[in-house]
């Protein structure tokens, strides 16, 4: 599980086609790596992802081709970088929302007005639909948000300046593909409500 907050972001990230997907070589602080294990998972733009080997200041992954297909980790480069933090322990703080880390789907960035306010309008996919709710939570790249607004075809974030600081967020644009998981307690709620018509 993740808090949905950002320890870091890379804009080192190299990708190495496989049969079975991808293998990815990301760059990070040494700090990030310290403590690091073997096995352990990291969210990659919100994807959790098993660590396979690492060395300090780069952590190596595969992708299988499922992963590729529901994310945004084919488009990795350096004019986007990859959001990072690492799996929460026990006793963590939990700052934003828990978030599993297994994407629901990919959306367009719609436009992103920056200013007095910065506001975030992406594509809602029908999919996902009937979980995103106004003051609900969503996670975009593995960033907690609260949804402030809702229609049928798109919703609206409001980033405040520490998030777009300190996350892949400063460098999206129109049309930019983003990942996105929907808050797993409103989708055990919605799913669990249908069952019982």
């Amino acid at each position: 599980m993740f808090s949905g907050i950002v320890q870091e972001y890379s804009k080192s990230v190299l990708k190495d086609t496989k049969p079975y997907g991808l293998s990815l070589s990301i760059k990070v602080t040494k700090k990030f790596t310290k403590g690091l294990k073997k096995g352990d998972s990291v969210a990659v733009n919100g994807v959790c992802l098993t660590v396979k080997k690492f060395k300090p200041g780069q952590i190596y992954f595969d992708v299988i081709h499922e992963s590729l297909k529901l994310t945004n980790l084919n488009n990795l480069d350096s004019k986007v970088p990859a959001n990072l933090e690492r799996s929460l322990k026990l006793g963590d703080e939990i700052g934003g929302h828990l978030v599993s880390g297994h994407i629901h789907t990919k959306a367009k960035v719609l436009s992103f007005e920056k200013g007095k306010e910065n506001l975030l309008k992406v594509q809602l996919p029908r999919s996902i639909s009937n979980y995103i709710l106004k003051k609900g939570y969503v996670a975009i790249n593995g960033i907690s948000l609260t949804v402030v607004k809702v229609n049928s075809k798109s919703f609206l974030t409001s980033i405040i300046p520490e998030t777009l600081e300190n996350t892949n967020l400063k460098f999206i644009q129109d049309g930019t593909i983003v990942n996105i998981e929907a808050d797993q307690q409103t989708v055990t709620i919605v799913e669990t409500l249908k069952k019982l018509r």
